[in-house]
């Protein structure tokens, strides 16, 4: 039988189900392998029983676990941190494409409930510690009070909020980063890309929030893109390189692979929307960060936030990057049940991609509120 260890915890995140590979997991407290281990470590079941929301609420942590056989360099801090990013990433930005279709709030839309909270059980399940840049610490557990983040109440992830086809390519790519001390530049960028995004797709500001805070969350989402897009050794990496990957998708809505749209320029250019809006997301950055005047209007893109724009656009520069597509060959017997199998398989696929490109069309087109 495995033997799992917790390594994290993200309270404010309601895993319902699990996102895992061979040999790490974001699990439930309610997951059959944390139940092993309530019953092996009473003192666990503790732990996770003193969480609470900021007014007394009971509230049950997810569990970041990693399995006791792994090798060492799924460990790492880097990788611990890597696989927290997968399942944000895989979250995130499909929460914004929905912000964007159904013109409403969406919980998942920030990656503040990915936190990992900063004090964890030790490996003797005796007591607590602490330790990052600014202390190293350690108490007794039975004084523990644990709280949920306070900037958003927890978030539940149930199986349709997950970019399926992202997520299982990306654990995938974990496994192959982190199997290897000295891994491809591709592999690095990757994901030190999805560090990046983590953090762009963080509430822009916890509270007194101001017009700046907004311009740097936007900055990081370009940093993100360029990251994935460099070239490697002494490339560079600019819109020139981010905008190819945009256009070496394969869409599914001839809307998006139409060179439709004008980039002014000293050579005026028609190009696809993603790599438009992508132009108009590049400068606004510019802006901000080069300390040129900036409208308040200016962060909107036909009544929309940019910078939902903006995530959206990170996950598509990863589809290029990583050439995410169907790729399953159609069957080739006449048999009705195969066929229906695959007509459901690449439907399933091609949905999260669909998703994306009506988020984009949103940049240009009216939008009726769709319930």
């Amino acid at each position: 039988m495995d033997v799992w260890s917790p390594i994290l915890i993200l309270p404010n995140l309601d895993m319902r189900g699990a996102v895992e590979c061979d040999f790490a997991a974001i699990v439930s407290p309610t997951d059959a392998r944390v139940q092993t281990l309530r019953a092996d470590h009473p003192e666990l079941m503790t732990f996770l029983s003193k969480f609470s929301g900021q007014f007394k609420e009971r509230v049950w942590p997810s569990l970041l676990l990693i399995k006791d056989d792994a090798p060492p360099s799924y460990r790492t801090a880097e990788a611990v941190t890597a696989f927290r990013d997968i399942v944000s990433v895989s979250i995130v930005p499909y929460a914004r494409s929905s912000r964007l279709r159904y013109q409403r709030a969406n919980g998942l839309a920030f990656s503040n409930a990915f936190q990992f909270y900063p004090w964890m059980i030790d490996r003797s399940y005796e007591g607590i510690h602490m330790v990052n840049p600014a202390v190293s610490h350690g108490h007794v557990l039975e004084e523990f009070k644990g709280q949920c983040f306070p900037e958003q109440p927890q978030a539940t992830i149930n199986e349709p909020d997950i970019d399926e086809p992202l997520a299982r390519e990306l654990l995938n790519r974990w496994v192959i980063r982190f199997s290897d001390d000295q891994p491809k530049w591709k592999d690095k960028a990757l994901f030190r890309a999805l560090n990046m995004a983590n953090e762009a797709g963080r509430i822009p500001a916890m509270t007194a929030a101001v017009f700046y805070d907004t311009g740097r969350s936007l900055a990081l989402w370009v940093s993100a893109f360029e990251i994935v897009a460099h070239p490697g050794s002494t490339g560079q990496s600019d819109f020139g390189t981010v905008s190819a990957l945009l256009e070496s998708v394969k869409w599914l809505n001839q809307k998006l692979a139409e060179p439709a749209h004008t980039i002014l320029g000293k050579a005026p250019q028609q190009k696809q929307l993603a790599t438009w809006i992508c132009r108009k997301v590049y400068d606004l950055r510019n802006d901000f960060l080069h300390g040129n005047d900036v409208e308040g209007n200016a962060l909107m893109l036909n009544q929309n936030p940019i910078i939902d724009y903006a995530a959206c656009l990170f996950r598509l520069v990863l589809t290029g990057f990583l050439g995410l597509e169907f790729t399953v060959p159609s069957p080739k017997t006449r048999e009705s049940e195969a066929i229906a199998r695959f007509i459901n398989q690449r439907s399933y696929f091609n949905r999260f991609q669909r998703a994306y490109e009506e988020a984009l069309l949103t940049a240009v087109e009216v939008q009726m509120r769709r319930r």
